[in-house]
């Protein structure tokens, strides 16, 4: 893998899928992966010392680091701020730059350009309904597997 650094924009949860969640970026390189929000740095690690788990039902990433638990996902909870314009230009510049790298060409994140969304769920039955409509269980898979994809061909492990 490349040392290119790839970039998505993905939500922290302090809990599994709570109503709570805030956006972050989060940068995927064989160096270092990286976790931040706009005011604070989550996790800066290499990535061999860290292990990942992949919930099968929901899609979300949990990465285990020495210093504890980290739950990403693709889709923010409905409550959740959208990511920042300095956020989504950040992912943007990465992406523009990595898109070009023929030793990650193979990575499906390399070719993708994500700064997630929201969630509709917000237990109403409209909101749930809107959900299923918009296709929020299929994209948050699919986002899950990317970045699942990226974080081993970068050296995290396998829980």
């Amino acid at each position: 893998m490349s040392a290119t650094p790839m970039k998505i924009g993905l939500y922290h949860y302090a809990r599994m899928m709570t109503s709570k969640s805030t956006p972050v970026v989060v940068t995927i390189s064989p160096a270092r992966i990286h976790v931040a929000s706009t005011d604070e740095v989550l996790l800066d690690a290499v990535p061999g010392q860290l292990q990942l788990k992949m919930s099968k039902l929901s899609g979300a990433i949990t990465l285990m680091a020495p210093t504890g638990k980290l739950i990403l996902a693709g889709l923010g909870s409905a409550s959740a701020t959208a990511h920042t314009q300095q956020q989504e230009a950040e992912i943007r510049e990465a992406q523009q730059v990595v898109s070009n790298d023929p030793q990650v060409h193979h990575i499906e994140l390399s070719q993708l350009l994500w700064a997630g969304r929201t969630t509709s769920v917000d237990g109403t039955y409209r909101g749930g309904l809107s959900s299923i409509l918009d296709g929020d269980a299929a994209a948050q898979k699919r986002i899950g597997k990317v970045v699942r994809d990226a974080m081993l061909a970068a050296g995290v492990q396998v829980a």
